[in-house]
């Protein structure tokens, strides 16, 4: 008798319900699937939820002293999935009572499609994305879970003979390298009868990730446990409707009637379709670390940004408008906050805040995120300035993402189904971050043509200050704002040019000067407010010594009718600089430093 045959035997036996026209087979490609043996408008599958496996019954099976244990977890589900790694071990499979259901569960070697399962030279190929960097972290995480419960197990509790060798695994594993990681976990893994290992605690933790519901379903069911749906994270496996494949087109439902957990499909299928499950929305990370596939161009797909602030600006950040993300605003897992911690209020934010971007979307607070990052002490309110130059910081983070993302050494056509999954992941990851650059990109530009009269280049000041162009031909050889750009002097200028316009009053008189000199009043108005704003230092006075020496002395001989007109110390040199953090923003590759008169 085939294992599918004994799991439907076994739970047709104890109550389960599927429709007469739905059989269940082998299929070429994603193991065992569900198909239509004629042509139907639906479906249905009824598991009794006396079939689940449920917490109620790891601590029935493991002993009542579980179910203290299960509360002090950072992980509702820990103690279940210790429980079903146990239940799989040969000394206690024949006589659990899910024995049928654990025997058609997928082993590693069927699951090696998982990242969790690749070998460290497919690892790396993940390189620069989101999964690339996290998965060791990931893995960490799983780590400290199942320690935290394996190192607390009733003494007088029978465990395997190598469960203090297991041990040893937890300060060990962080020094091992990807391979060496790869290998425990791949060859300890075929031992079942070592169920307090990590690998069978991993084996376990990706039957959940992978076929698990959430809990809250049997709240409605007249004789669940409320233990087993008590938290909103809380899972279940259910034997038989897990045998589903995933299509997040597919209309499904689910509830609980009469003690049953109940699975209905409204889609019509023709003889020898395939029966589908929806588990939502779900983008290639999450699909290829749970089930070990991508889908090209998944509308569902999303990039991780994360960004790091440090703790104690969060409090003001909030206070300007920044909605800090949650993991719960972003997840469509079936068990809602799995793994979230409780904490203090800020304390999930202390590796940074995490954002995701969509081909259609990025957030809005992500944007006035990057926009409150660059403010500066004079500024109180959210100013233009802070628009611009948010949205270029915003704009250099996803284009140095995305420029770390090279899948082009991976063919399409590989018979590796792990680097076709790759390429595929890779490929969709930089289209996104490509699509959220254009995006940045226009929302530039419509504040660019908004304000283009508040705002002032190198270019314009080189066009209309003729004098002060002259001056730079003269004692730079620049003749354009290329030159400028090129020698890498626009700071420089910048400096010049801003002390310049404080000291606009010695070089315009009459109208006439208007015409060889442009020096906005607005420049002038704002210096002299840093000017008053500023008190100078020693430190400071020495740090810019050699810069004031190298270029205003020389500008001072050079030209003096400029450069020896007005205040030109150091003092200037100082206010200058500070200034130029205040109204200028780095714009695209070039870094271009544009002005932004106050608002």
């Amino acid at each position: 008798m085939s294992a599918i045959t004994q799991l439907l035997e076994w739970a047709k036996d104890n109550g389960l319900d599927v429709s007469q026209a739905i059989h269940f087979d082998k299929s070429s490609d994603s193991g065992i699937a569900a198909y239509a043996a004629d042509d139907i408008k639906g479906a249905h599958i009824k598991v009794p939820i006396s079939l689940a496996l449920k917490l109620s019954d790891a601590i029935e099976g493991l002993g009542p002293e579980f179910e203290e244990l299960s509360k002090k977890t950072k992980n509702i589900n820990v103690v279940l999935k210790l429980f079903l790694a146990r239940e799989r071990a040969p000394k206690y499979v024949n006589e659990s009572k899910y024995k049928a259901y654990i025997e058609l569960l997928p082993q590693f070697p069927e699951m090696r499609a998982s990242p969790y399962l690749w070998s460290a030279e497919e690892v790396d190929r993940l390189k620069g994305s989101n999964l690339g960097s996290s998965l060791r972290d990931n893995i960490a995480n799983l780590v400290e879970e199942w320690w935290l419960i394996i190192s607390v197990l009733p003494e007088a509790m029978e465990k395997p003979t190598e469960h203090f060798i297991n041990m040893k695994f937890y300060y060990e594993q962080k020094f091992h390298s990807n391979q060496e990681l790869f290998e425990y976990i791949v060859n300890e893994g075929a031992n079942f009868a070592n169920w307090t290992s990590f690998p069978s605690y991993l084996w376990a933790a990706m039957i959940f990730k992978s076929r698990s519901f959430p809990g809250y379903l049997l709240k409605d069911c007249p004789s669940a446990k409320e233990i087993d749906s008590q938290k909103q994270d809380s899972a279940i496996l259910l034997p038989v409707v897990d045998l589903l494949n995933h299509n997040p087109l597919s209309e499904v439902f689910w509830s609980c009637q009469n003690d049953s957990f109940v699975f209905e499909s409204k889609s019509a299928l023709a003889k020898g379709e395939q029966l589908f499950n929806n588990y939502g929305q779900k983008g290639n990370e999450e699909l290829l670390l749970a089930y070990g596939f991508c889908i090209e161009n998944n509308e569902a797909d999303s990039v991780a940004l994360k960004v790091k602030v440090p703790l104690d600006m969060l409090p003001v950040l909030e206070a300007n408008g920044v909605k800090l993300p949650s993991i719960s605003d972003y997840t469509t897992s079936v068990v809602p906050n799995e793994g979230k911690l409780d904490a203090d209020k800020y304390d999930e934010y202390r590796d940074g805040l995490l954002f995701f971007i969509t081909k259609q979307h990025i957030p809005d607070n992500l944007v006035l995120l990057f926009q409150w990052l660059v403010k500066t002490k004079w500024e109180k309110t959210l100013t233009l300035r802070m628009k611009l130059s948010g949205l270029n910081h915003l704009r250099q983070a996803v284009e140095s993402k995305a420029a770390l993302l090279d899948y082009s050494g991976l063919l399409a056509s590989s018979p590796n189904h792990n680097i076709v999954n790759t390429r595929i992941y890779l490929k969709l990851q930089k289209k996104i971050l490509d699509s959220a650059v254009k995006h940045i990109k226009h929302i530039e530009k419509a504040l660019l043509d908004e304000h283009k009269n508040s705002l002032l280049t190198l270019k314009s000041v080189f066009k209309k200050d003729i004098k002060f162009a002259n001056s730079l031909l003269l004692t730079m050889g620049v003749t354009s704002w290329d030159d400028i750009a090129e020698k890498q002097l626009m700071d420089q200028v910048w400096l010049l040019y801003l002390i310049r316009c404080y000291n606009r009053d010695e070089y315009i008189v009459s109208k006439e000067d208007e015409e060889e000199n442009y020096l906005p009043k607005w420049i002038q108005k704002a210096f002299k407010k840093m000017d008053a704003d500023t008190e100078m230092d020693a430190t400071e006075v020495v740090q810019f010594r050699q810069l004031y020496e190298n270029l205003i002395l020389p500008m001072n001989e050079a030209v003096p009718e400029i450069y020896n007109k007005g205040k030109w110390t150091v003092r200037e040199l100082i206010v200058s600089t500070k200034l130029l953090d205040t109204v200028g923003f780095v714009r695209g590759k070039e870094q271009e430093c544009i002005l932004v008169a106050p608002e």
